[in-house]
């Protein structure tokens, strides 16, 4: 599976050229990768406008095709409060912090995993695995109920 991260637009559902043809303001634009595009849309849907989604692998130890780091990625751009989507699946976290020097604060849904090639599936289709099944815990919020939330908080 190759990274490739583009610029999607979350309203009109389409993937953006670097060509100024498309309308849309930048507030639509989300920049993702192709195999997460299905999490922009519920979260679009549900009104949280993720800012950049997505995933990496990173290859740990000497011995090569064994051990990855494997790391998704959902920066939302702003705090909400957990309560809004509730505990999230095993092994994905909240992250509000504030990480850089100048202050910068992070507002971000993450996995990580330390994940070992067995030989029972490939890394692309454990990465698939861990997309879907984020997609599947989207699946299961009202997002009417999300977007009101999120409108009463906002007060």
């Amino acid at each position: 599976m190759d990274i490739e991260f583009r610029s999607y637009c979350m309203r009109c559902k389409i993937w953006v050229g670097s060509d100024d043809t498309h309308k849309c303001p930048t507030e639509h634009l989300v920049v993702a990768d192709k195999e997460m595009v299905g999490i922009v849309d519920r979260l679009y849907q549900m009104g949280i406008t993720p800012m950049v989604v997505v995933w990496s692998t990173t290859e740990l130890g000497e011995t090569n095709d064994y051990e990855y780091l494997i790391t998704l990625k959902i920066d939302i751009g702003r705090k909400i409060s957990e309560a809004i989507l509730g505990d999230l699946p095993s092994d994905w976290q909240y992250n509000w912090n504030t990480v850089t020097p100048d202050r910068l604060e992070l507002h971000m849904i993450a996995y990580v995993e330390r994940w070992h090639n067995l030989g029972f599936e490939s890394l692309d289709e454990r990465i698939n695995e861990l997309i879907k099944g984020f997609e599947a815990f989207l699946d299961t919020r009202d997002s009417e109920a999300v977007k009101a939330l999120l409108l009463l908080m906002e007060v």
